[in-house]
């Protein structure tokens, strides 16, 4: 069993809650006392301190609200996040999947000098290595692309991959493995009762592969007409 940490940085408290935000899920504290592996009594303290400093307030029935500057803050983070990813698979050539866990530790000393330069660098129109847009995140994805999780794409239609859930190294290995990564295509053939899908990829070769919940769910697509 991993170690349980006391305390983290405000920093990871408002990255935490801005992620599942994006993900369209109510932040409370024991979902993050889970996502950042902390003790609930440990949260529970964090918040508090936060409030108090002016970003978050939590309500009564124990969701947590972003105020405006604890929004202008997480979306900072969240930029300086997709940059260490971008630099460390662009530049340094780290794969993909330990991109994430290496941003965490590289993304609190990124300053908004350096964030300004890599974002010239990289372009304002690009992504992180698993697909989420440099600014604007999940919720831009969502406004340009119509992005949906890939279990509810129609059956017959061609989709491209937009993005891959980035936190699991063994998933994106998977992925990678498959050749699913953002910018591939394939074709919807059949979706069983259990919700397996069986799907074609493009380039690929080879028979038709199935893919359970677990993984549609976190693989991102847009439907291409017909």
């Amino acid at each position: 069993m991993q170690r349980q940490r006391t305390s983290v940085s405000q920093e990871d408290y408002l990255k935490a809650i801005w992620d599942i935000l994006q993900e369209e899920q109510e932040p409370i504290s024991a979902r993050l006392a889970e996502e950042l592996q902390v003790t609930p009594p440990a949260v529970a303290a964090a918040l508090k301190r936060m409030a108090r400093d002016g970003y978050l307030r939590v309500e009564r029935n124990g969701r947590i609200r972003l105020t405006a500057k604890g929004t202008a803050r997480a979306e900072q983070l969240a930029l300086r996040h997709r940059l260490a990813e971008k630099l460390l698979t662009d530049v340094i050539g780290l794969d993909w999947s330990r991109a994430h866990e290496e941003a965490e530790r590289l993304e609190h000393g990124i300053s908004e000098e350096v964030a300004a330069l890599l974002l010239k660098r990289f372009g304002r129109g690009s992504a992180c290595p698993h697909g989420v847009p440099l600014l604007g995140g999940l919720s831009r994805l969502r406004r340009s692309n119509g992005a949906r999780p890939l279990a509810d794409a129609p059956i017959g239609g061609t989709v491209e991959v937009l993005r891959v859930a980035e936190k699991d190294p063994k998933f994106l290995d998977f992925v990678s493995g498959l050749k699913l990564r953002p910018g591939a295509r394939a074709r919807v053939r059949h979706r069983e009762y259990d919700e397996t899908m069986t799907i074609e990829i493009a380039g690929r070769g080879g028979a038709p592969i199935h893919l359970g919940k677990p993984a549609t769910t976190r693989i991102w697509v847009r439907v291409i007409p017909d």
